[in-house]
């Protein structure tokens, strides 16, 4: 939220910041505890608002070359299954579903995977 944190850096309390907004926002306001939580990093010496790089692994199925690779996949064999797209591609099942209907927008219709717009 840039515009608690700007606020903070011209000296506004918190709870200041949190009546401005609630006045601003009515009931789509940021609880006060988030404003808060907004605020802490800063007064310990961070800079920016933009989000820092996390431990973890990084998402590998949901990557373009997955979503052509399995485009192409399913227009070579429209029978083809969400098992058989996910062991072909080497990723879960839950990702092949999710690169299958939500991104290639792609579904079942007697058996067969057509686009959305077809059925």
């Amino acid at each position: 939220m840039l515009s608690s944190v700007f606020l903070w850096s011209e000296g506004v309390p918190g709870a200041e910041i949190h009546r401005r907004l609630a006045a601003q926002y009515g009931d789509n306001v940021l609880p006060l505890p988030s404003v808060y939580q907004w605020i802490e990093p800063f007064k310990s010496g961070r800079t920016s608002v933009k989000d820092e790089e996390r431990v973890g692994r990084p998402a590998t199925a949901t990557t373009d070359d997955t979503f052509e690779r399995a485009r192409v996949l399913i227009l070579n064999n429209k029978r083809v299954t969400v098992d058989e797209v996910a062991t072909h591609l080497q990723i879960s099942h839950v990702s092949a579903y999710y690169i299958m209907h939500n991104r290639l927008n792609f579904h079942k219709v007697y058996a067969r995977w057509v686009p959305k717009q077809l059925r």
